[in-house]
């Protein structure tokens, strides 16, 4: 298990342990739904918990990551602090949602008018004649250029002579679009659509970033969201690691994640925008920013928001469940838009 910057709040603390009664009783067995069928909860109920026990497993976390914990107290601290909130009408609820906290909620709330103005400038990428109906996310980055990742972009386009083709399938060739709404519950959609792949990183390359362009109005006449402002590198220099920050994408169900805590925290439900807080938890020389939000697939090419600026401090591309989540750095993402769109 990764180092859970959670934990580095006290109020988060102390909410955790004063909440821990609680937590522990969310974890009793039920019936859940998820895409695959039914599943059991995890039989925490016969367990108790106090809060030495917690503060124990609490500095484990803290000190000692990939030591071994107590499996009801992982289960817990591991979904805790780190919700997935419901994006609806451009804006986001923070009433009860799964795994979150009092103290986190404030943290988000705070950042609302930040958020808010981010939320539509991040859609689904979605495809026609191809296996898959949508593939990842991307955002605005600068007018008519939509920024994702190489291995998003890939599924649809390839590499022909000097530039990009989208792929053909049954001599149909796939269509892509980006949908900035998608949310749950809201029947309504707001469509762009994507003309061409302005270019993908090679395979080789350190960077999983793509640009893509698209249609300056959507389908039914709206304007084009406006592009989401890169953090500069000096800024990025000057933010610290434990950093408040927040994805916006598009998590969907995975077979390579805990389907347990997936259905605890999602509460069953996928492929619609989301809006996860987490932390910076390291910034490498290599242009790599490690954050620790709950994301899953779906999230790749998610914007990682920096929750004081409002400007986008990273591109998400992946993770390793239990210990960290992956992105290219603004600053990264801002030299490729001018070296191969832009310039």
């Amino acid at each position: 298990m990764h180092k859970n910057l959670i934990f580095s709040d006290a109020k988060v603390q102390e909410e955790f342990l004063d909440r821990l009664p609680e937590l522990n009783e969310g974890s009793s067995p039920k019936e859940e739904k998820t895409g695959g069928g039914v599943l059991e909860a995890m039989r925490l109920d016969s367990l108790t918990y106090s809060k030495d026990d917690a503060r124990r497993a609490i500095k484990t976390v803290q000190e000692n990551p990939g030591e071994p914990i107590r499996p009801g107290l992982e289960a817990i601290i591991r979904r805790f602090g780190r919700p997935a909130y419901f994006v609806q009408e451009n804006t986001f609820n923070t009433s009860k949602a799964a795994s979150s906290s009092t103290e986190v909620d404030s943290i988000v709330n705070a950042a609302k008018t930040f958020i808010d103005a981010a939320i539509p400038s991040v859609g689904r990428i979605n495809l026609r004649n191809h296996r898959m109906p949508w593939v990842g996310t991307g955002w605005v980055v600068a007018p008519n250029v939509l920024v994702t990742n190489r291995h998003v972009a890939s599924e649809f386009a390839v590499l022909a002579g000097d530039g990009f083709v989208f792929v053909e399938t049954n001599d149909r060739t796939t269509k892509a679009s980006l949908d900035t709404i998608r949310e749950h519950k809201v029947n309504k959609e707001s469509v762009f659509r994507i003309r061409e792949v302005l270019w993908i990183a090679p395979p080789t390359g350190s960077h999983d970033v793509a640009f893509l362009s698209i249609d300056g109005e959507g389908e039914d006449d709206e304007q084009q969201p406006p592009p989401i402002e890169l953090l500069d590198e000096a800024s990025l220099n000057d933010t610290p690691v434990a950093h408040w920050t927040a994805v916006i994408g598009y998590p969907a169900f995975s077979i390579f994640n805990n389907a347990e805590d997936q259905q605890r925290i999602f509460e069953g439900v996928f492929d619609v925008k989301r809006l996860q807080p987490g932390k910076l938890v390291a910034k490498a020389n290599t242009g790599i920013i490690n954050h620790d939000a709950t994301t899953l697939g779906g999230n790749s090419g998610s914007v990682v928001l920096d929750l004081v600026t409002g400007k986008a401090l990273a591109l998400h591309f992946g993770g390793i469940e239990g210990e960290t989540n992956m992105s290219v750095s603004a600053p990264i993402v801002a030299d490729l838009l001018k070296k191969h769109v832009t310039s």
